[in-house]
């Protein structure tokens, strides 16, 4: 941001914070695919000092990709996240481009119909926005409803803070795919183990086919002393008769080094992805790391004929 923007900002009593990154990722799969991917991020957070309460974030991405098979590239400026809001004591409201968060699960989240889990990505965080308009009420000390309204969907859900669980009860409308869903969310320790159960799903009413299908997730996690931590998570929907497992355990070597695998099965066929991976900070915003997808199966498998691939990443953050 320029010197005189900031003094514009300044002039009418606007607070801006603002933040600089760079994502640079190079990528090899099998009969000899390759590709660079060049994200430069800027964001910028806005508040009123006349106004407390009022704020906005501006999230502008300028992203660079080629591929080599078939031969491709391109360089495009888009939004990654943009709204303004209101938040009062009780109440938030934003409207524009955000994250509208769903689910609780790590490796699947059935019920977000938003912004949906994919593990087999590169970068599993990065979770495009959705343009719509969002309302947060804190209706008691232990209990809040959201509502988000999008062009083609739409979700409300109620949630409580229990003893030791976080319950929630959602209603969707997904008109994309012609769909209304009534699902939970449940979060919570094992009797102060330090075991951490998850789930989510729910019902699926397809409105063409007049015809409903039940999909679920369960799921565990355990943080060790040492930084070990291992997820194990479970998805079943009988739609199409197939259970997945998954799991993920990571490693913090020191201050320097994270070791990471992820692993996906099909225990209908058998197939299987592994995603190891190993990261190190060159710097305290700068972050290096290399990892692969392996894949394996029969030819008919959900996962036997998908490619291997391979990628470094760079990360720096500027400011």
């Amino acid at each position: 941001m320029s010197l005189s923007l900031l003094m514009l900002a300044g002039l009418f009593g606007v607070q801006v914070d603002f933040g600089l990154e760079n994502t640079m990722i190079g990528a090899y799969q099998e009969a000899y695919h390759t590709g660079m991917y060049n994200r430069l991020r800027g964001e910028a957070d806005f508040e009123l000092e006349r106004y407390p309460g009022v704020f906005s974030t501006l999230i502008v991405d300028n992203i660079t990709d080629y591929k080599a098979e078939p031969a491709s590239f391109r360089n495009r400026v888009s939004v990654y996240r943009g709204f303004v809001g209101l938040a009062r004591k009780q109440y938030r409201l934003t409207l524009g481009k955000q994250r509208v968060p769903l689910g609780v699960g790590r490796i699947w989240n059935p019920i977000d119909i938003f912004n949906p889990i994919n593990v087999e990505s590169i970068e599993v965080a990065e979770r495009p926005g959705t343009e719509c308009g969002r309302l947060e009420w804190g209706m008691a000390d232990l209990a809040n409803l959201d509502v988000t309204l999008a062009r083609e969907k739409a979700e409300i859900r109620f949630k409580a803070y229990l003893d030791g669980a976080d319950v929630a009860l959602v209603g969707l409308r997904d008109q994309d795919h012609d769909l209304d869903i009534i699902g939970w969310e449940l979060e919570g320790e094992l009797f102060s183990s330090g075991v951490e159960l998850r789930s989510e799903g729910g019902r699926f009413y397809d409105r063409i086919r007049h015809e409903s299908c039940f999909e679920a997730i369960i799921g565990a996690e355990y943080g060790f002393a040492n930084s070990l931590n291992i997820l194990l998570e479970y998805k079943y929907n009988d739609e199409n008769k197939i259970d997945h497992a998954g799991s993920m355990i990571s490693y913090q070597a020191g201050m320097l080094w994270k070791f990471a695998v992820l692993g996906l099965v099909n225990l209908d066929d058998d197939s299987y992805f592994l995603a190891p991976s190993v990261e190190y900070s060159l710097a305290d915003e700068m972050i290096v790391s290399v990892g692969c997808f392996l894949y394996n199966g029969y030819d008919t498998s959900e996962y036997g004929l998908v490619p291997d691939r391979y990628y470094a990443k760079l990360y720096i953050y500027f400011w």
